[in-house]
């Protein structure tokens, strides 16, 4: 599946399979919030990013029924191997558990605060929401573009409006 921003300016390429690790990880937390790292590359254009991996849930974090603090337990060793093979660290996803898949203030907060962070060294990061359920869910793709507000992505480029 290819998300666009409008202007096409940004991009997520993700595949079925990555969607069905983050499904896996959704069924083992219930009703619980979780979530974890998107890992891949870029085209040639570096307008899209290919997502090739999704993590779990480092060991070390925390969830609630409206809350999720990813921890980083063994996240480094993760991103060490994968950077040998040209893919980074592209951004963040998680679970709102039978709710919208719609960033929250903390949500928007935490990307914007690792988009203009040195350590993460990710100026545009992306984050997805899966929200409602194993069965039935809605995905939503969304930018942070430095220290600005997110920007959703599309299927297709299309807006939904």
């Amino acid at each position: 599946m290819v998300y666009k921003s409008s202007d096409s300016r940004f991009g997520l390429n993700i595949n079925a399979r990555c969607i069905s690790d983050i499904l896996a990880c959704v069924q083992k937390a219930g009703k619980k919030e979780t979530g974890g790292i998107l890992i891949g590359s870029y085209n040639q254009q570096r307008n899209i990013a290919i997502v090739s991996k999704v993590t779990g849930p480092a060991s070390d974090s925390k969830s609630g029924h409206a809350w999720f603090i990813r921890g980083t337990k063994g996240l480094q060793k993760i991103l060490d191997t994968y950077w040998q093979t040209g893919q980074y660290y592209l951004g963040e996803w998680h679970f709102h558990p039978n709710a919208a898949p719609d960033p929250s203030f903390c949500d928007s907060t935490q990307m914007i605060q690792i988009a203009t962070s040195r350590q993460y060294n990710c100026p545009e990061p992306l984050l997805l929401i899966i929200g409602g359920s194993v069965k039935h869910y809605r995905i939503k793709i969304f930018v942070a573009v430095g220290a600005k507000a997110l920007v959703e992505l599309n299927l297709d480029g299309k807006s939904d409006k």
